[in-house]
């Protein structure tokens, strides 16, 4: 248990580091209705985090009891893949960090996030978390570790609670500083989206790639 929650710690902080839904949360909180938005994107965060490693974690129980055993080769070959994809996504984000300068500015749909409600904040929590390509992996991979370990169906809450909590820091501690002190949250709040705005690419495509190899390590020693 102690060594599954020690592999999912480092998935759930490289999760809890994109930069996009930081941004996104630090813009819905200087939005028209920054408390509802913020719970709402909060919320829907979380379930998106939470059906991916549900659904993979309940695919890998499901392998496992029709078969002998743990589905290591199965295990093993998804791994190899998301590893794969990461170091792809890695070298995209190099290529745009050090390729032509952008027009610079939010892309439309963050500028936009001033007049969000609510339910569109709920939407886009759902989409950063688990269509967002690299959390998508990420998540998956997560899931992968808690279906893949020997463990009971509690344990499997709670390793799953943690890697939740860890990916959602990031969201959570803005949120819950803005409704305890809304005033002095908003200037280091806007600090660190302006120095995310400048370094995001760099800073994402180095921990694609630390997990891209660790993946394709563990993928590896799976067969």
């Amino acid at each position: 248990m102690n060594n599954v929650i020690g592999g999912l710690l480092p998935l759930g902080l490289a999760v809890g580091l994109s930069p996009f839904p930081i941004i996104m949360v630090v813009l819905l909180l200087g939005s028209a209705r920054p408390k509802g938005n913020g719970l709402a994107f909060l919320a829907g965060w979380v379930a998106g985090l939470l059906a991916v490693v549900g659904v993979l974690t309940l695919s890998l129980d499901a392998v496992a009891d029709a078969g002998d055993g743990s589905p290591s080769v199965a295990v093993g070959i998804l791994r190899l893949l998301l590893g794969v994809a990461l170091l792809v996504m890695a070298g995209r984000k190099f290529a745009k960090r050090f390729g032509p300068p952008d027009a610079g500015g939010l892309p439309r749909w963050m500028a936009a996030a001033g007049g969000y409600s609510p339910g569109r904040s709920l939407v886009m929590g759902l989409t950063l978390s688990a269509a967002n390509p690299k959390n998508l992996a990420l998540t998956a991979a997560a899931g992968i570790t808690i279906g893949a370990a020997p463990l009971n169906h509690s344990q499997e809450v709670w390793a799953a609670a943690a890697f939740l909590l860890i990916a959602s820091l990031t969201v959570l501690l803005p949120v819950t500083g803005y409704l305890v002190a809304p005033r002095r949250a908003d200037v280091p709040l806007q600090a660190v989206m302006a120095w995310l705005r400048v370094n995001h690419s760099i800073m994402t495509g180095l921990l694609l790639v630390v997990f891209g190899f660790v993946l394709i390590g563990n993928g590896i020693a799976g067969f």
